[in-house]
């Protein structure tokens, strides 16, 4: 069965958080190899500690439980309220966090977790062995929008009140990113019993939610005896949902907000402006998909011709104002799964449209048509367009077909209606999402049902250890069975996330997994 939920939801959470990137940028800025801009604001020496925090982000949740969430931008207002058992960190590095301590079997088939002793969730509950074995199993249930970033978990043992054995299928590196992201918030389950989690959050945070205005914003105020006081250093924070991008540009300047999210063309705009940009590379990336079930899709050689009419430096420059990295791999060069050998692989499979060319006339390609279907937000057809012209530069003609994220899956994948999609990979930050969202023959975006032998044993191996030297060496071969064999997935380049803050705040960063870190956040006191 192919894994829908998970995928729409990495959908969802891709056309909220990047809905209104807008038009081209009409300047030629920064490059991502000399951008001037920091990935974080260290915490200033002196900072108000009645202080108040006024963010603006992209996208509200749903509802407050965790397994109906449809969108990967949540996880920005369930932070405050909802610890994981596991954090990533700035790099992508997996850290502590419910768990004190997590370790694999020698064998690779199970993962010990330690929990952190004498916590409670927000109403009173306590949190233990049982408590995550009751998150974990309902997590990865039927109907939960979690499960496909669970799908490595075959069983959920308690050893102790403190302890917790979990049986996985092989996949032990994925997961651990899993249980730092989505999968791992852990949520009351007396509030579970009694049906109001979908309206009240009740996790162990930071903060709770003192005011719920859906839709709109949430108030927050500090945990009373929270275990991490370094993740409080403000009195209360207000999220703000502010859809439209220059709606939140001009809450900053008005001093409505604090810090907001901003898209990479507004990034110059806010540093002459006075405000404190914070950027960083992120492990999502646009791509162009093919069905590579139908033919001449199903040649590899017509996939390396389509990855050689595709102008990642320009489609970077144009629409991203240079903030997004070319490159042929589908892993940032801060993953395990990065190869360094292959690097940005445009010496093999970049911009060639004569070459492109000679390659399908020698496949007997005269011309094709291409029906390409995109999320109708502004900057997903503008990648659409962009890939229309040049695609046309070597006789395809591409029809192109926006719609809702959620259709597309249905539009694509069921019916077969459309023979492509162009759009952007959200989504835990790990390698092993490419072969479970795309590569192997059961994922739902290999429309086609393609084998790719060589791309799923070295995937496998890669997703079956915790350290990082043996994932590089797997993910080495991975990538030269990829150049040599072009999947249907074609890359274009990756995307660098952005944050701006007033000058007066400190204590927040940007992730490689594309969302920002405002755990810790502080303000100062203004002068």
């Amino acid at each position: 069965m192919r894994q829908r939920t998970g995928i729409v939801a990495g959908l969802l959470g891709a056309s909220l958080l990047l809905a209104s990137c807008g038009g081209a940028p009409s300047g030629g800025s920064s490059s991502p190899d000399d951008s001037p801009y920091s990935n974080t604001v260290p915490v200033a020496d002196e900072y108000d500690e009645s202080g108040h925090f006024d963010w603006g982000f992209s996208s509200f949740p749903t509802n407050w439980d965790p397994i109906s969430s449809t969108n990967g931008a949540d996880i920005n207002f369930y932070e405050p309220v909802y610890d994981r058992l596991l954090r990533e960190d700035l790099d992508g590095q997996i850290e502590p966090m419910l768990a004190v301590d997590y370790q694999p079997s020698a064998d690779g088939k199970t993962l010990t977790l330690t929990l952190r002793e004498g916590l409670t969730f927000s109403d009173g509950t306590p949190f233990d062995a049982d408590a995550v074995k009751f998150n974990l199993d309902r997590s990865r249930g039927e109907g939960s929008a979690l499960s496909g970033e669970l799908y490595q978990i075959e069983s959920v043992d308690v050893a102790d009140e403190l302890t917790v054995t979990i049986t996985v299928s092989g996949a032990v590196g994925p997961l651990v990113t899993a249980l730092a992201n989505r999968g791992g918030i852990m949520v009351s389950p007396a509030a579970v019993s009694s049906g109001t989690l979908t309206d009240e959050p009740a996790g162990i945070g930071p903060y709770v939610a003192s005011e719920i205005i859906t839709g709109t914003s949430v108030d927050f105020e500090l945990t009373d005896g929270y275990w991490d006081p370094e993740a409080q250093r403000v009195a209360t924070m207000t999220y703000h949902f502010m859809a439209d991008d220059q709606t939140r540009i001009n809450a900053l300047k008005s001093g409505e907000l604090d810090g907001a999210y901003i898209n990479a063309e507004q990034i110059d705009t806010m540093s002459t402006s006075g405000f404190v940009p914070i950027v960083a590379p992120s492990s999502q990336f646009i791509y162009l998909l093919v069905n590579a079930g139908k033919a001449p899709y199903d040649n590899p050689e017509v996939r390396k011709a389509l990855n050689m009419a595709i102008d990642r430096e320009a489609i970077s420059q144009g629409l991203y104002d240079g903030y997004c990295t070319p490159q042929i791999q589908p892993f940032p060069s801060s993953s395990p799964g990065y190869s360094d050998k292959v690097g940005d692989g445009l010496d093999v499979l970049g911009y060639d449209p004569e070459q492109a060319k000679q390659i399908l006339e020698d496949e007997g390609v005269s011309s094709l048509e291409l029906s390409t279907v995109t999320p109708n937000v502004t900057i997903y057809t503008k990648l659409g367009e962009v890939i229309q012209d040049e695609l046309a530069d070597v006789n395809i003609d591409v029809t192109l077909v926006p719609m809702p994220s959620n259709q597309i899956v249905h539009e694509l994948t069921e019916t077969q209606s459309v023979d492509s999609l162009a759009t952007i990979l959200t989504g835990i930050n790990d390698p092993d999402v490419i072969n479970s969202r795309y590569i192997s023959p059961t994922a739902l975006f290999n429309v086609g049902d393609v084998e790719y032998p060589d791309l799923l044993t070295y995937g496998a191996e890669g997703a079956g250890s915790l350290d990082p030297a043996e994932r590089k060496a797997s993910y080495e071969k991975y990538m030269d069975a990829w150049v040599a064999n072009p999947p249907h997935l074609i890359p274009i380049c990756m995307i660098h996330q952005a944050t701006a803050v007033a000058p007066n705040v400190s204590g927040v960063s940007q992730r490689a997994n594309g969302y920002p870190d405002l755990r810790g956040v502080a303000v100062s006191a203004e002068a």
